[in-house]
């Protein structure tokens, strides 16, 4: 699939950008990267993980809203960070996303455990943390060009 499929299938819309609803899903990023530190610290590394992928899903969500971008499927919004933000993000940010979507994925769906370990799980949230502050970094940038 391609980030035009996405808009084609309206899996990414455009929209008028939304400050109140990037804020709100931003405060929602913050929320979920300090359940997943809870997680992982009481020894619930798959749940940490989980936790952690929805932190930073919400971060790009907080990036989309602000550029007129509702999302209606996770992998599109890998493409579109992809395509997008990948010089702003890095390669290795936006792969960092992708690889926890799937592990969400398994784990929701998945009839078997992830068997994550207290080091993934502690790297995830560790990762998952830079990318909170990246696209903030990146979200205020933006507002100053403005």
């Amino acid at each position: 699939m391609r980030l035009e499929d996405c808009f084609k299938g309206r899996m990414l819309r455009k929209v008028d950008p939304n400050i109140s609803m990037s804020e709100r899903s931003m405060e929602m990023a913050n929320q979920k990267i300090q359940r997943a530190a809870d997680l992982n610290e009481s020894g619930f590394f798959d749940e940490s993980v989980v936790a952690s992928y929805a932190a930073m899903f919400q971060a790009a969500r907080s990036l989309l809203f602000s550029e007129g971008v509702v999302e209606k499927n996770h992998y599109c919004v890998v493409l579109y960070l992809m395509e997008k933000h990948k010089d702003d993000l890095g390669l290795d940010m936006i792969s960092w996303l992708d690889t926890y979507r799937l592990e969400r994925h398994q784990w929701f769906y998945g009839v078997e455990s992830l068997g994550t370990d207290d080091e993934e799980s502690s790297d995830a949230l560790e990762r998952a943390s830079s990318f909170i502050e990246r696209i903030e970094h990146l979200m205020t940038a933006a507002s100053i060009k403005k």
